[in-house]
């Protein structure tokens, strides 16, 4: 048996007269059929031909296709999300109206306090006040959330006299850049006060 690829008719030859018919493939399906020769009466069971190689090498190609690029796009689509959970303090800073939405699903963003750092730290006392202004530095190559930052005055022997939290100036910090505070406390005349401040795990306050 042999099938032409234009008509998809295929060449069946009976068994017992070795009469040549033309039928059409489909009529023969796939799993075989009964068939009767016109010409002795005799009676078998007639089966399709094996694809050519170029035509299986085809449909499996195709087959591939139909599995393999659903799959791909599945498989970047949860990269993606996985990627957007991960880094969602980046993808926040770069996109900031996303923050409600991390929120709704219970997915708390915080600053990346440790690509940051405290520089130019300055303290100016006068009489009870005190003036303290810095700069938070973005060291990393993305931008970042700037953070909430607590100031405590200490006395010479350790005992805090006060804590506050203060928040710099700007939310966001470009990569290689910095954002400005400054605070003015008022504190009892103490000798020798020790200033410190460190960043909290809380985003800046808009």
């Amino acid at each position: 048996m042999a099938i032409t690829e234009r008509t998809r008719l295929m060449l069946l030859t009976c068994p017992n007269c070795e009469t040549v018919f033309r039928v059409d493939r489909d009529s023969i399906g796939d799993t075989g059929k009964s068939v009767r020769c016109s010409v002795c009466a005799h009676i078998w069971k007639a089966f399709p031909p094996m694809l050519a190689p170029e035509e299986t090498r085809g449909e499996v190609q195709a087959a591939l296709r139909t599995i393999l690029l659903p799959l791909l796009v599945l498989i970047m689509l949860v990269g993606i999300g996985a990627g957007s959970v991960m880094q969602r303090s980046t993808v926040t800073a770069y996109l900031p109206a996303l923050l409600p939405v991390y929120e709704k699903l219970g997915l708390p963003v915080m600053p990346r306090i440790d690509q940051l750092e405290i520089v130019d730290l300055t303290a100016e006392y006068a009489g009870d006040t005190l003036r303290l202004r810095g700069r938070l530095f973005n060291r990393a190559a993305f931008f970042a959330h700037a953070p909430m930052l607590e100031v405590t005055v200490s006395s010479e022997t350790g005992d805090a006299l006060l804590r506050q939290v203060i928040g710099p100036d700007g939310t966001v910090i470009r990569p290689a850049s910095t954002v400005p505070f400054f605070v003015q406390l008022v504190i009892d005349d103490v000798p020798e006060p020790t200033v410190t401040v460190i960043m909290l795990d809380d985003l800046a306050q808009r």
